[in-house]
């Protein structure tokens, strides 16, 4: 009876009183083939773009190369290739050693559609299930505990109620979602030329050159129509300027005003005389005794008057000093003051730093 071979290893099963004085040889290549399959190591070249596919054998061969469980790829790669391994159930490491931006997939002979690529630079653990591969590294793990740190060449995805504890978590976040320091909509200043990832410019045109204003209350509020660079801008030197100034329009008004009564006293009545009659005992002592003639009928002084009486004028008193009136009441000044003026007012030109408003995607 002719000997059978194992599925997955391809190890002979020697039939009954088969293989004689072969049996110990048979056997033995039988035990490499084991040790191959748990303890070797192939350094495999597949530079190029061509697919390459690993030789294996329809009967005990510890040689071929799909025997060893170690196997490294090594070359420059010039496009994207697939590495073919035998389509039975078994289990390998690989380790991604080539170079070239391309990619290099793993699959069973005959099933390329469920290979899985592996990262340049990565090892990998991968078992085969006769049809399909499946990288044990994917999603195989429970907890996993690592003594320095793991490297990740590719997307980690949580699933459920998955999550992420770390004290200091490095990267742009570039392709994250769901994940961000401040809640879609935030909006917030960046000294830039655009808005970082994950935000986008607000271009509202009120925004232009506007000017930043702190409130205590509710913030969000816009106002005002003159740019920045229109009020502030200009030298630093100071310019002067005349403002026309006017009394033309002025006016005032005095009503209600009025004056007092007031009593002259002597001294301030204007110097003068007064005329009368004396008799003429008294013409050469006009300080003695006299008595004057007060009649209607006297004539002018003068002019002679009755017998025994002679006109005569007294001495002067009064001396034209001043005096003063009281007034009472109000007094309003209306109208417009315009005068010939000088102002300077000093342009500005403040330094700025041009910023953006962006908001949170």
């Amino acid at each position: 009876m002719a000997s059978t071979y194992t599925d997955s290893l391809t190890l002979e099963l020697m039939a009954t009183g088969a293989n004689a004085n072969t049996w110990g040889n048979n056997t033995n290549t039988n035990l490499q083939t084991i040790d191959a399959f748990n303890a070797g190591y192939l350094a495999k070249s597949v530079a190029g773009s061509t697919n390459v596919t690993l030789t294996t054998s329809a009967t005990t061969d510890p040689t071929v190369e799909s025997a060893n469980k170690v196997i490294e790829f090594t070359g420059a790669l010039t496009g994207n290739i697939y590495v073919f391994i035998p389509a039975v159930e078994n289990n390998y490491i690989f380790f991604n050693n080539t170079s070239g931006a391309y990619t290099l997939t793993v699959a069973p002979d005959g099933h390329a559609a469920n290979g899985v690529a592996i990262t340049q630079g990565a090892h990998t653990i991968q078992y085969c299930t006769g049809t399909a591969v499946i990288d044990l590294f994917a999603n195989s793990f429970g907890n996993l505990s690592v003594k320095n740190q793991i490297k990740v060449g590719d997307n980690i995805t949580l699933y459920a109620n998955g999550s992420i504890a770390a004290t200091n978590l490095v990267g742009n976040g570039a392709g994250l979602s769901g994940v961000g320091e401040f809640a879609s909509g935030t909006e917030a200043l960046f000294v830039q030329t655009a808005a970082p990832t994950g935000f986008t410019t607000n271009t509202n045109a009120t925004l232009t050159q506007c000017c930043l204003q702190v409130v205590s209350g509710t913030g969000g509020g816009t106002g005002g129509s003159d740019t920045f660079s229109t009020v502030f801008t200009g030298s630093k030197t100071a310019s002067a300027t005349s403002v026309p100034v006017s009394v033309a329009n002025l006016s005032v008004s005095a009503a209600g005003l009025s004056a007092g009564a007031t009593t002259l006293s002597t001294p301030q009545i204007a110097s003068h005389t007064h005329s009368f009659y004396a008799l003429n005992n008294a013409v050469n002592n006009l300080s003695g005794p006299y008595t004057p003639v007060y009649a209607s009928s006297l004539p002018h002084p003068g002019t002679p008057g009755p017998a025994g009486n002679v006109p005569r004028t007294s001495g002067a008193t009064g001396g034209g000093g001043s005096h003063s009136h009281s007034f009472s009441g109000s007094a309003s000044l209306s109208g417009s003051l315009t005068s010939p003026i000088s102002a300077s007012v000093p342009s500005m030109n403040l330094k700025y730093a041009d910023s953006i408003i962006a908001t949170k995607d």
